[in-house]
């Protein structure tokens, strides 16, 4: 009886692993030509070297590299800094990349997504 409870658990805890692996899963997006996302950030840092512009340019850096495609460095707007992939990111990829930009990737900077649009 109680190596059935143990051949019972051993199995629900496979099972368990399987299914976080399959719902954590890294999935590429289709590629649809000629688009663009556009994504606008800002940024808050404390005692960061350089400022804001310095601390955007670093985050992007960091963040750029979880999304495909051309991408261009950030560039401030008055209000926030936007930059642009094509060809366009689709769902998995702006996951990714704001849970980059927003997640405290770089010691003193936080990064904050104001909009995704894709065209």
């Amino acid at each position: 009886m109680k190596a059935l409870g143990v051949i019972a658990l051993a199995g629900l805890t496979a099972l368990g692993i399987v299914g976080l692996a399959e719902l954590t899963q890294n999935r590429p997006d289709p590629t649809v030509e000629d688009s663009t996302t556009i994504v606008s950030f800002d940024v808050a840092t404390r005692d960061y070297r350089g400022g804001e512009e310095t601390a955007a340019q670093a985050l992007w850096a960091v963040c750029s590299a979880t999304v495909d495609g051309e991408v261009t460095a950030p560039a401030f707007t008055g209000e926030d800094f936007r930059v642009t992939i094509s060809p366009a990111i689709g769902d998995n990829g702006r996951k990714r990349l704001v849970g980059c930009l927003e997640d405290g990737t770089l010691d003193r900077v936080m990064g904050h997504v104001a909009r995704v649009s894709t065209t």
